[in-house]
């Protein structure tokens, strides 16, 4: 069984950042995040996103930048967006914090609710071989 925690990282690119900063932040966010990480540890990224960020890019260009990041960097699991009007103010940011503890609780309980399924199914599926006897006749008989 796969040990290393799992962890959500919210990032939340604020008005400073323009389609042209986009990339770059994007990298430099995700480097954070995989040098944070142990060994076997996985991160999801929640990348909130204005509008006009988001459509700043079309679809696939925008999904190569962010497919880019998880080829790169092995501790990132996966990347999920969300549209906004403005950036995450500080208030929202804490209440994305608790949504995302939430979500890691439900995760880990269906996690161990699988491991014990897994390991209860292993234990049924090793039935010991019977015992079976054998009469062997001599050959002097």
């Amino acid at each position: 069984m796969a040990s290393g925690q799992i962890f959500i990282a919210i990032l939340n690119p604020g008005v400073e950042i323009t389609p042209l900063r986009l990339r770059g932040w994007l990298q430099k966010e995700a480097a954070a995040v995989n040098n944070r990480a142990s060994p076997g540890d996985g991160a999801i990224l929640r990348l909130f996103l204005t509008k006009k960020l988001r459509y700043a890019f079309t679809g696939d260009r925008l999904d190569a930048m962010l497919r880019t990041l998880t080829e790169r960097y092995p501790a990132i699991l996966r990347i999920e967006t969300q549209l906004l009007e403005a950036p995450l103010n500080a208030e929202d940011m804490e209440a994305q914090t608790r949504i995302a503890n939430a979500d890691l609780q439900k995760f880990i309980q269906r996690a161990e609710a699988y491991a014990k399924n897994r390991q209860a199914a292993a234990q049924k599926a090793v039935k010991p071989a019977p015992i079976q006897w054998h009469n062997w006749k001599s050959a002097l008989d």
